[in-house]
């Protein structure tokens, strides 16, 4: 099988002995949930938690890094079997592929960055990463925005003036404080976009992996190994 990143990591744990690798695909570019540590290796909640749902479906499940416009169009492809990486479950997206139960919640308020004084978003150029809720709802808002491959595209584009503001999952990213500060950016705009959560997801119609994703969640969320994960990487 085929695949658009570069493989960076194999899970341990048990197989089955007539499975083919399972292909987990994320944008690391995004602590904690999954980014590339000084080692060079994938890390984060979100490689912490499909590593233990492999373990427990036992399945051989290997790691590709790629850019988050590529997540979904993947494994619609068949390139990847699983994607994850914060994707937010809307019915939207339901509609292109199958997710697994929710792990984790979000804040349906999200913001627009920028230097005070920027315009509001109705009258402002906005950087956007590529394929994200943010990206969608701009979209749909008719409002003037640049989409970009990743989130150091946006903030390039914010730097050069090429856009007045960037919308992004950037309230909860304790890592951006210290750079926003030292660029003179702020929370300056926000909007609501709704979604139920976060999942992973696989091929529409997958059926079988994604019935053992989701019994190996419900095991993880009843004896506390989710809420120990939340815990080591977010609080």
């Amino acid at each position: 099988m085929s695949c658009f990143g570069t493989i960076v990591a194999l899970t341990s744990g048990l197989t089955l002995a007539s499975a083919e690798p399972i292909i987990v695909a994320t944008d690391a570019r995004l602590a904690a949930y999954t980014f590339v540590d000084e080692a060079g290796t994938i890390t984060g909640y979100e490689r912490d938690l499909p590593d233990e749902v492999c373990t427990r479906a036992t399945l051989t499940c290997t790691w590709v890094d790629t850019t988050f416009d590529q997540l979904i169009p993947g494994v619609m492809a068949g390139e990847y079997d699983i994607i994850i990486g914060g994707i937010a479950i809307t019915d939207e997206r339901r509609a292109l592929i199958d997710f697994t139960a929710s792990y984790h919640a979000t804040d349906d308020t999200e913001w627009y960055i920028g230097r005070p004084g920027a315009p509001a978003p109705d009258d402002a150029v906005i950087a956007v990463q590529a394929g994200t809720v943010h990206d969608s709802f701009l979209r749909d808002s008719g409002r003037q925005y640049l989409a970009f491959s990743t989130e150091a595209e946006v903030f390039a584009a914010l730097g050069d003036s090429r856009a007045d503001l960037a919308f992004g999952a950037f309230a909860s990213r304790e890592e951006l404080g210290g750079r926003l500060e030292a660029d003179g950016y702020d929370y300056l705009f926000s909007d609501l976009i709704a979604d139920d959560g976060v999942g992973m997801a696989v091929r529409k119609g997958n059926r079988d992996l994604l019935d053992s994703l989701n019994r190996a969640l419900d095991a993880i969320r009843a004896d506390g190994t989710l809420d120990d994960l939340e815990t080591r990487w977010f609080y």
